[in-house]
């Protein structure tokens, strides 16, 4: 799923040897490993991070210029954050696949119109996770059947404007990447 092959992609073709790769932890979510590498200069270094499998995340625009966001607890921030629905890849999921199934199940939306916005890398220094952004508009209701939020997320559905979302506090990148994606226009 993740591991040497993350590992590989990332650095291979950069002119980058990698010399180890061991597995520290092996968790639910995602693992941790202790890489070592030499760059193209000679240069070694032996660094910890996150294996993560990648993750999609869903910019639902409605017809008012408000973005479905959820509200939920986040313990790594120790608060209620307000944030784009999104969540992590399935293993061999196709990340356009895995945003439909997050706005449905986050939100009780679906989307008629669907756009990638932006591929970036969350928290590039530590982790192998790649986002993929996307625009989702033409929103509508599922009602009856839709897909069930996880069994451990406690989620409230509230619409804010890009600007709302710059102005809150605390921030969640991704939902600020999205604002300002929206409000530039792309």
């Amino acid at each position: 799923m993740y591991g040497r092959l993350a590992l590989r992609e990332l650095a291979y073709g950069a002119g980058v040897e990698e010399l180890g790769l061991e597995r520290l932890h092996r968790g639910r979510v995602f693992d941790v490993a202790h890489a070592e590498i030499r760059l193209p200069s000679g240069l070694e270094q032996h660094f910890d991070m996150i294996l993560h499998p990648g993750a999609a995340a869903i910019a639902a625009l409605d017809g008012d210029g408000r973005l479905l966001c959820v509200r939920q607890y986040r313990i790594a921030a120790g608060n209620w954050m307000l944030e784009l629905p999104a969540g992590r890849l399935e293993p061999g999921e196709d990340p356009l696949e895995a945003a439909r199934r997050e706005l449905e199940e986050e939100t009780g939306h679906r989307a008629r119109e669907w756009k990638l916005l932006r591929r970036f890398f969350p928290a590039v220094g530590i982790c192998t996770e790649v986002m993929y952004l996307y625009l989702a508009t033409d929103l509508y209701p599922v009602g009856a059947g839709k897909l069930a939020a996880d069994d451990d997320e406690e989620l409230d559905v509230v619409r804010a404007t890009p600007s709302e979302l710059l102005a809150s506090e605390p921030a969640d990148a991704k939902t600020l990447i999205a604002a300002l994606l929206i409000q530039a226009g792309s």
